[in-house]
């Protein structure tokens, strides 16, 4: 464990040491900055108080737009980058296992999205305290936080976890960026256009976001919340065996 725990800490200095590090919550900075703005400009009813702003925004609808695919970016050459400069082939020498190996790399992509999310949910909430102030906040505001903030998290969680496998397929920051980032934007046409067809629910696009069960919602072809929670939690399964077998297995010259 302190070896694997010895990984995860150089993966993430790795990973913070990168001049874009910080791009990506200034991003999120300037989304949420833009956001405010126009609900101040246009209020919407019931935004009274920074909670509820944090309510909305960490909503699939808010942060949920972006925030995936801002992740998707900044993981994307966590893998392919050791092979590109064959920086690989030092890990591979050392002592430790490829399964403690890339388990180190995986563990910080998921780490990297949580503090990412995390960061967002704090901005919205410094942002919506500037505009509309603390306010009072009742158990149903935050209740509709943790919701919004425990989908956001599956959601971006089996995307990076794709986005990481295809990386480790590829090799390619290129073609992990372009197939991940394909992925997400056309997983919901494809969804629309196939929606009459039962087979479609056995796939990752329309499970993925669960916060379509918000408030009783229902899907079609039987779907539930407990369906889509476990078709979620086989399709990462899949992408990580993948991932792990194809990299146990690749030569590195």
């Amino acid at each position: 464990m302190r070896n694997f725990g010895a990984l995860l800490t150089n993966e993430w200095i790795k990973l913070y040491k990168k001049k874009s590090f910080f791009v990506y919550f200034g991003i999120m900075a300037l989304f949420i900055g833009v956001c405010g703005y126009f609900i101040y400009r246009y209020p919407m009813e019931g935004m009274d108080s920074a909670l509820d702003f944090v309510a909305l925004f960490g909503s699939m609808m808010g942060a949920g737009q972006i925030l995936p695919l801002i992740a998707i970016i900044a993981i994307a050459n966590v893998v392919p980058s050791e092979f590109r400069m064959g920086t690989i082939k030092l890990l591979l020498i050392r002592a430790q296992s490829r399964t403690k190996i890339l388990g180190s790399k995986y563990a910080v992509t998921l780490l990297f999205s949580l503090v990412l999310i995390a960061a967002t949910l704090a901005m919205a909430f410094m942002a919506g305290f500037i505009v509309f102030g603390f306010g009072g906040g009742d158990a149903k505001t935050w209740s509709l936080i943790g919701e919004n903030a425990l989908y956001l998290v599956v959601y971006t969680f089996a995307f990076v976890t794709l986005t990481f496998m295809i990386g480790v397929l590829t090799k390619s920051s290129g073609a992990t960026v372009g197939i991940s980032m394909f992925c997400v934007m056309a997983g919901g046409i494809l969804t629309m256009l196939l929606n009459r067809y039962s087979f479609i629910k056995y796939t990752l696009f329309p499970n993925v976001d669960l916060s379509v069960y918000q408030n009783g919602g229902t899907m079609p072809h039987d779907m539930t919340l407990t369906f889509s929670s476990t078709i979620i939690a086989v399709y990462v399964a899949v992408f990580l065996v993948a991932s792990f077998f194809i990299f146990r297995k690749r030569d590195v010259s």
